[in-house]
């Protein structure tokens, strides 16, 4: 590893590793890195880490949360930014490419973050409290809807599973080189607006479910 190590002298240990594994994913592009990669990154011995991790997995899920947050403050970044003009269709495409654009950015992140890593049913439990990116995109489809004349709110979050599946299967065949497999003229971010366009249309939104 080229990055330098940082002396670690007091303060959060747990947190100065975490980071170093981020550092250490965002150098290299990949999640192929040791514990005592990380400690020594962090200017730690490489006993240090096992104060607070039992291995470099339970590293990984730490380094995983952090990319949540990070995807959740990208989604809340566009919520500010639209702040005037939020029960647009306008917002709601933004935040479609809000999320392939961080898909591109944290590459090796968005990887980590869709891996099954055996612990589904815990991550189904959490995901209300940790993806608030998501609910983002659900009020933002409620507002619109408003708008528009539907007030159902359950078929809000229909619409919202449906457009962040579609972003993230978009993402993730992006990200696998795979876009563009049929159609060499194919482009994420078009498909998604177009697709995002013509669900919400105002007789698609109330066809939705």
């Amino acid at each position: 590893m080229n990055a330098p190590a940082r002396k670690y002298h007091h303060g959060d240990l747990r947190n100065a590793l975490i980071i170093a594994a981020a550092e250490l994913m965002e150098n290299t592009g990949s999640s192929e890195f040791s514990i005592t990669d990380a400690a020594k990154l962090a200017g730690v011995s490489n006993a240090a880490p096992y104060r607070h991790f039992k291995d470099r997995e339970e590293l990984l899920l730490a380094v995983r949360d952090l990319a949540f947050i990070g995807l959740d403050e990208r989604m809340h970044a566009v919520e500010a930014e639209f702040a005037e003009r939020n029960n647009t269709l306008e917002f709601i495409v933004a935040i479609g490419q809000a999320y392939l654009q961080y898909a591109r950015d944290k590459s090796a992140f968005f990887a980590l973050m869709w891996e099954d890593r055996g612990d589904v049913e815990l991550r189904r439990e959490q995901a209300e409290s940790r993806m608030s990116g998501f609910y983002v995109l659900v009020e933002a489809i409620k507002r619109y809807g408003h708008n528009m004349g539907h007030r159902d709110n359950e078929q809000a979050v229909a619409i919202a599973t449906h457009l962040w599946a579609t972003a993230h299967g978009i993402a993730t065949l992006e990200a696998n080189k795979l876009f563009d497999l049929f159609y060499r003229q194919a482009s994420p971010d078009a498909a998604l607006q177009q697709i995002t366009r013509a669900l919400l249309t105002s007789g698609a939104f109330s066809e939705a479910i």
